[in-house]
């Protein structure tokens, strides 16, 4: 855990695999299945093979002569937008590009399928090609902040994820939380295990925790064995809710499988809800301390006031 000052969230912190002393040992229980860690594959080729399905059939219209009907737009391009727009989820901003994109070409697709002049199919063409290769160079970007060991995203994305909260809560006056995360258990992991071990466990946690959040949540890896959870649309009993689910939801089997034993997890927990006359830094910093005042009651509790 470190002092949330607005700048250490633009980048200025460790983010190593490492843990952090203080923590309680591992628990250990009688050996069962083993649970892989999650292996988080990102669809960064999708939009790629679109753009060039796209040039390829543009070039089948252009190489058309003028008597004949050019080919229909391949399924693949409207197939591999949608497929991009579901791997972005709710909360990418990506999101509304996608969609208008994806709607783009569906029209595209009905018109390449009727009597539209060739003229007109590439213009539109050109048009549906220009915005996914912008889309493409957008996707790459997203993809840098995300942590290679988890899949999270990192500082950065959290940043301005939680500017673009800020915004509409000032706009809209709706609740939303951040919560802070930090294993109990993760020191004596990689003591004991090693680091490759560490690290697997560190992907399982973010893996068990994204898989438990609502679809407009938000998980990021802030270093370390610290995460940190954006919870649009909740106020602070909600959020104490929804730690509360996670908890007991992750609790319930291992997360890996090490020298014959299985590994839970356990996490400590602070919340602190936006707020239009605070500054991000100030409200971080209030769930780093309420973080702090669990760690001392005990571990594995949500503070909040």
């Amino acid at each position: 855990m470190g002092a949330w000052a607005f700048d250490e969230i633009q980048g200025t912190g460790p983010v190593g695999g490492s843990g952090t002393p203080g923590r309680v040992a591992a628990q250990a229980r009688p050996a069962g299945p083993a649970d892989r860690a999650p292996e988080l594959q990102l669809p960064s080729g999708v939009l790629r093979h679109v753009r060039r399905g796209l040039s390829h059939w543009l070039e089948g219209v252009l190489e058309a002569n003028a008597m004949a009907r050019p080919a229909a737009l391949p399924a693949q391009v409207p197939q591999g937008l949608d497929q991009a727009l579901q791997a972005a989820g709710h909360d990418s901003s990506l999101q509304p590009a996608l969609a208008d994109a994806l709607q783009q070409a569906h029209a595209l697709q009905r018109m390449s399928a009727g009597a539209i002049p060739a003229r007109t199919l590439v213009r539109e063409g050109l048009g549906l090609l220009m915005r996914v290769a912008d889309l493409e160079s957008d996707w790459a970007a997203q993809q840098a902040w995300l942590d290679p060991l988890t899949g999270l995203p990192g500082r950065r994305a959290l940043l301005q994820r939680l500017q673009a909260e800020l915004s509409r809560l000032r706009r809209q006056g709706d609740h939303c939380c951040v919560v802070l995360l930090d294993l109990d258990q993760f020191k004596p992991v990689n003591d004991e295990f090693g680091h490759l071990v560490g690290d697997r466990y560190l992907a399982a946690f973010a893996g068990a925790l994204s898989a438990r959040l609502r679809s407009y949540d938000a998980a990021f890896r802030y270093g370390g064995d610290e995460f940190v959870l954006c919870l649009p649309q909740a106020s602070e009993q909600e959020a104490r809710g929804v730690i509360e689910r996670l908890r007991l939801g992750i609790a319930e089997k291992p997360l890996v499988q090490a020298g014959g034993r299985d590994l839970f997890a356990a996490f400590s927990a602070g919340v602190a809800a936006l707020d239009a006359h605070k500054s991000l830094g100030q409200t971080l910093g209030e769930a780093d301390s309420r973080l702090y005042a669990a760690k001392r009651a005990g571990a594995c509790r949500p503070v909040a006031v």
